[in-house]
């Protein structure tokens, strides 16, 4: 019972807490409301599909060892996203328990700064990736491998009896393979595990610099095994069949053009450098900050940093005392230590011509992140006035909390966005017909890639996709950029794509256009014979949509697609305006306009209307079909306040067939005037 008190009182163990205590008011406050994103779409609809064994396919053209992650977790968590970022949270806090036990040996009686370190690292801006859970489960499970591989390095090293070297020697070259097997350019990790062990020799014997680096290798020379073997398989037996992992094909470009590909690599070095070690504490932040839309929102974000500030501060003051002036050199056995491990890290991913970018790239971050706060740290202690060092170290977790805040921010506005565009298009569309193509607009959230489109449709209407061999989707999407519209307008036929054995075959002849305007407007299914376009239309929709097909969107089957999985999409939203307004549309395309007739009284009964004025077009049409005078004359001044869409309405109305003259004199003066 001693013992265990005298454990809850250490400062390992209160340093552990902190770490823990911090990154739970970071990560954990809005983890329920995240959903897919990105890659997650077509992992999530080909596991679905295909059950955990897919997932050998996927990744076997690339990075094989992330299937030993990938499948137990789906086993474990299936598509659920909540369990797979409580995952990820966890192994996130893993990493930083075992990055300040490395530290903890490397300066024993450095416990503030050391802390410093660990919390910073925790909590790092730099990685924006955390709530793309599932997708970066290898890549926070091969971080939490590294850390705890190079710690178990410095232990090994430090152990002075036979037994506890070959353990600690095992598990270390164990983990080493595990992390690299997740992600090739990890490799940078191996910098830093050898520039520990490094800074342990510098102290323990006299001699040259070369005789120091010798002596390094001596001491832990079992873990040469770990880079050697895994690049000797990786460059000579390994044949990737991704260009951008294929080492031999991204190294071509030195041979091509030596002395710019050189130049090139310099000066990414230096620029992602200063981006990891300084531009990470601000410039996130400053791009993120916009998603954070209203004043409850960023006082709560102010509360939860505040909050973790406070914490942090009076752990770190519980540090300080006698033994924190032993070890003089520390600071510079730091700073180069910090260094080499961010020059490292980056290497491996310059060299295959690859760079940091916060908005989309942040990942590559990750290796450098642990010795770009070492650097940082050290350079923070070189003050000598304690109250400096404090305020500054309080500035960073600030920076790192609200970047946090509002990265997850971002991530909850996406996931209800695109939850809500999903359920807006089940409202509308009983069943798509297979091999259609769909070109999607979010109001929230880039569609960077087909699958963010064919993802959640073919997880509503094909879940269990059209081949039992292999994954293929029942219907396809074209990215909307210059490129689809181009092909769009020439009517260019079937394109195949193979992409990590998920087969597609998109057309650009069979197009069904879905565009959501506005984060206000509903989701807009277009009818290529008569499109109808909200004033805030992307440029690239209007050009393209008399291409759209409602052909395709199949309204009288005899079982249509069941409701959108709930664990994907939520629980189905409020029938607001949009559900009415999609109801609507759906029983326009059937001709069915005494329904139509039933949704606007029942809408204007609840006091629902559009922000979006087009989504007013099939209620007028079934309103002129009706003869109702009236309610086309109390609707006229809201149309015709935007000329856009009063314009549109005239040629609308005005096209209908036997319409009595009393309507077509309404039209004429009410909606046709200039």
């Amino acid at each position: 019972m001693n013992k265990i008190k005298a454990a809850l009182r250490s400062r390992d163990f209160q340093a552990i807490a902190v770490l823990a205590l911090i990154s739970g008011l970071v990560y954990l406050p809005f983890v329920g409301q995240f959903g897919y994103f990105n890659d997650d779409w077509y992992l999530m609809y080909a596991a679905g599909a295909k059950g955990a064994s897919v997932f050998h396919d996927i990744f076997s053209i690339d990075r094989p060892g992330r299937v030993l992650v990938m499948a137990p977790a789906y086993w474990l968590f299936g598509q659920n996203p909540l369990y797979y970022n409580l995952s990820a949270y966890f192994f996130r806090f893993l990493s930083a328990v075992g990055f300040y036990w490395l530290l903890g040996m490397l300066w024993s009686r450095r416990r503030m700064a050391t802390a410093s370190m660990a919390t910073l690292f925790l909590i790092y801006p730099g990685f924006l990736s955390q709530p793309n859970a599932i997708d970066y489960q290898s890549h926070i499970v091969g971080l939490a491998a590294a850390m705890l591989s190079i710690a178990c390095t410095v232990k090994a090293v430090l152990s002075e009896k036979i037994s506890g070297k070959t353990v600690f020697f095992s598990l270390a070259i164990l983990l080493g393979w595990f992390y690299l097997w997740q992600m090739e350019w990890y490799i940078g990790f191996e910098f830093l595990r050898w520039a520990s062990v490094f800074v342990l020799v510098l102290r323990a014997r006299d001699g040259t610099l070369f005789q120091k680096a010798w002596r390094t290798l001596h001491c832990a020379y079992p873990l040469i095994i770990v880079p050697a073997i895994f690049l000797f398989w990786r460059i000579l037996l390994f044949k990737p069949e991704r260009g951008a992992t294929d080492v031999s094909l991204q190294l071509d470009q030195i041979f091509q053009s030596p002395l710019t590909t050189a130049l090139r690599w310099l000066t990414t070095l230096l620029s992602d450098s200063l981006d990891v070690v300084l531009l990470a504490w601000g410039q996130p932040m400053s791009s993120l900050l916009n998603w954070i839309w209203s004043r409850d929102q960023l006082l709560l974000g102010l509360g939860l940093s505040m909050a973790s500030v406070v914490v942090a501060l009076f752990v770190l003051r519980q540090f300080e005392g006698p033994g924190e002036n032993d070890e003089p050199n520390w600071r510079s056995e730091a700073f180069w230590l910090g260094t080499v491990g961010v020059i490292g890290g980056l290497l491996p991913v310059i060299l295959v011509n690859r760079y940091v970018e916060f908005d989309s790239y942040s990942r590559y971050t990750l290796v450098s992140s642990a010795s770009a706060v070492i650097l940082l740290v050290s350079l923070v202690f070189s003050l000598q006035n304690s109250f400096s060092r404090k305020v500054i170290l309080a500035g960073l977790v600030l920076v790192a909390c609200l970047t946090h805040f509002a990265n997850s921010q971002k991530a909850v506005q996406i996931t209800n966005a695109t939850r809500d565009f999903w359920w807006q298009v089940y409202w509308r569309v009983p069943q798509i017909a297979p091999r259609a193509t769909l070109i999607a607009n979010y109001a929230v959230g880039a569609t960077e890639e087909d699958y963010f489109v064919w993802g959640p449709a073919n997880l509503i209407y094909y879940p269990d996709g059209t081949k039992e061999k292999y994954v293929q989707p029942g219907v396809y999407a074209a990215l909307l950029n210059r490129d689809t519209v181009t092909k769009v307008l020439v009517g260019k036929g079937q394109e195949f794509d193979n992409r990590r054995t998920i087969r597609t075959y998109k057309n650009y002849r069979n197009v069904l256009i879905l565009t959501q305007p506005t984060v206000n407007s509903c989701v807009q299914v277009l009818d290529g014979g008569a499109p109808e376009y909200s004033r805030y239309e992307n440029a690239s929709i209007q050009i393209i949509g008399p291409n759209s097909n409602l052909d395709y969107i199949l309204t009288d089957v005899p079982a249509p697609a069941p409701s959108p999985p709930t664990i994907v999409f939520g629980p189905e939203p409020e029938h607001d305006w949009c559900y009415y307004y999609q109801k609507a549309t759906l029983a326009r395309q059937r001709g069915d306009w005494d329904e139509i007739l039933i949704l606007g009284e029942d809408a204007s009964s609840k006091d629902l209307a559009p922000v979006d004025l087009i989504e007013w077009m099939p209620f007028l049409q079934a309103y002129a079909r009706a003869g109702d005078i009236d309610r086309l004359v109390e609707l006229a001044p809201v149309v015709s306040s935007d000329p856009y869409i009063a314009q549109q309405a005239c040629r609308n109305l005005g096209g209908i067939q036997d319409l009595a003259q009393s309507v077509l004199d309404v039209i004429d003066s009410q909606y046709c005037k200039e």
